[in-house]
């Protein structure tokens, strides 16, 4: 295993879990988000667990402790993006996921306690004018009440990635791949139980939603991600979250009939230009010291 590769897995898992929005406004239809949240990762836990059962005796209580901390960020995370949801389209919602291209160095910065670079300032004044295009409506900015929570979904993301990032560098990242699973559908069900009607799917197609979530987004995405993320930085995997808006935005538009008006396409245009300029500047360094030797 290298950075390339485990650039790929990670690149593959977010696009995996791009579909997540999709399959979850089906079964949203009938179930609350966190009623949703909790059948998914423990339908996920229960397959990976099955298929990976020698590895369950492996774990320690260290690695228990990291995937409880990862899991209930991720937890948060979903509980704010799927409320957020339920009354914001799936391609503004993606897009503004993407912020997590600034939150993430910026909580670095804070923890590290140190001042954003350049590079990062200007990510971030790019970021927030796609923000501003995705938000326009009619001749004024404004987010609404969901798109808010898009946006505390975001922090929430950023901070599991941190997280993530020292539990996969210190554990084994199959471990904390396979029991975070389990903690994010504890945490889920424990919050339904208090908050939501507890009532199961009415249709074959909600069903398969859910198991579209389960396997597809929550058995393989949330499974490759902690692999490929031991070998690069937790940086690196916020610019490849760029495969998550691009994923959900055209599986809404494809099969939610979602518009792409032109200030969300704009926004969505500057929100992956912000993803891909680190990336680019480090390459342009790179060539040129190649270069000069």
């Amino acid at each position: 295993m290298n950075e390339r590769i485990g650039e790929i897995l990670v690149g593959t898992a977010l696009a995996l879990r791009g579909s997540s929005l999709l399959f979850a406004k089906i079964a949203m239809r009938t179930m609350g988000p966190m009623l949703l949240m909790g059948t998914r990762f423990i339908i996920a836990f229960a397959i990976i667990g099955l298929i990976f059962r020698k590895k369950l005796a492996s774990v320690t209580a260290k690695e228990l402790k990291y995937c409880a901390i990862v899991a209930f960020f991720l937890f948060l995370s979903m509980a704010f993006e799927l409320r957020g949801l339920q009354t914001t389209s799936s391609t503004v919602t993606a897009f503004l996921e993407g912020m997590v291209v600034v939150i993430v160095p910026m909580l670095t910065c804070l923890m590290e306690r140190k001042l954003p670079d350049k590079i990062t300032v200007i990510t971030s004044v790019i970021a927030i004018a796609g923000v501003g295009f995705l938000t326009l409506k009619g001749d004024h900015i404004g987010f609404t009440a969901g798109e808010l929570l898009v946006l505390g979904g975001a922090v929430w993301y950023s901070c599991s990635t941190i997280a993530t990032d020292r539990a996969a560098k210190n554990c084994d990242p199959m471990n904390i791949a396979i029991f975070q699973l389990l903690f994010i559908g504890v945490f889920a069900l424990i919050g339904a139980f208090f908050f939501e009607e507890i009532r199961l799917p009415q249709s074959g197609t909600e069903w398969g939603a859910i198991l579209g979530l389960a396997i597809i987004c929550s058995g393989v995405g949330f499974t490759l991600q902690p692999l490929g993320q031991k070998y690069i930085s937790p940086e690196r995997a916020g610019l490849l979250t760029v495969m998550n808006p691009l994923a959900a935005s055209a599986l809404g538009i494809i099969f939610l009939g979602e518009r792409l008006t032109a200030s969300i396409a704009a926004g969505a245009v500057l929100i992956i230009i912000s993803i891909f300029y680190p990336a680019w500047v480090k390459d342009r360094r790179a060539r040129a010291q190649n270069r000069t030797k």
